[in-house]
């Protein structure tokens, strides 16, 4: 259980919910069609799935870049899919995984650089900055992989 600054108990997946929507009502943001070719990063997501994307920012947050959501940074994707970071900026951050499930974590960089991990097991994955903790953390909701031919969008609701 995570806690807001107004010290309400909030849960990572009741936080996704939120913000999937809160995007669902705005219209919605896509994803590039199954086994495109993402951001760059994502190389099609790896097996074929659909790419996320994290900038890691100049200052202390994590942003999605599907729905510019931050601190925690929603994304939603399916199995098979690759979840890559980007640093940016001169501090010093990480992607540390935390709870189960889990994934493997990064270490720590400093200015440019990638860092991705490929989902295979559906789940909602949290992840924080091992340098600043709870002031920079993340979500990933992992789909099955037969949801990706019908993902709506970055909110998981399926057409």
């Amino acid at each position: 259980m995570r806690t807001i600054r107004r010290g309400v108990p909030v849960s990572p997946l009741a936080v996704a919910v939120a913000v999937a929507g809160s995007i669902a009502c705005s219209g919605g943001l896509g994803y590039a069609a199954p086994g495109g070719g993402g951001d760059g990063g994502g190389g099609g997501g790896g097996g074929g799935g659909q790419a996320g994307a994290v900038t890691v920012g100049t200052g202390i947050q994590f942003v999605s870049s599907h729905n510019a959501s931050t601190n925690p940074a929603v994304d939603t994707i399916t199995a098979g899919s690759t979840m890559t970071w980007t640093w940016s900026g001169t501090l010093p951050h990480s992607v540390r995984s935390t709870g189960t499930p889990a994934f493997a974590s990064s270490g720590v960089h400093t200015g440019a650089g990638t860092y991705s991990v490929t989902f295979t097991t559906p789940g909602t994955y949290t992840y924080d900055c091992s340098v600043h903790g709870g002031a920079m953390t993340g979500t990933i909701v992992v789909l099955p992989a037969a949801a990706s031919a019908t993902l709506n969008d970055v909110t998981g609701v399926l057409k």
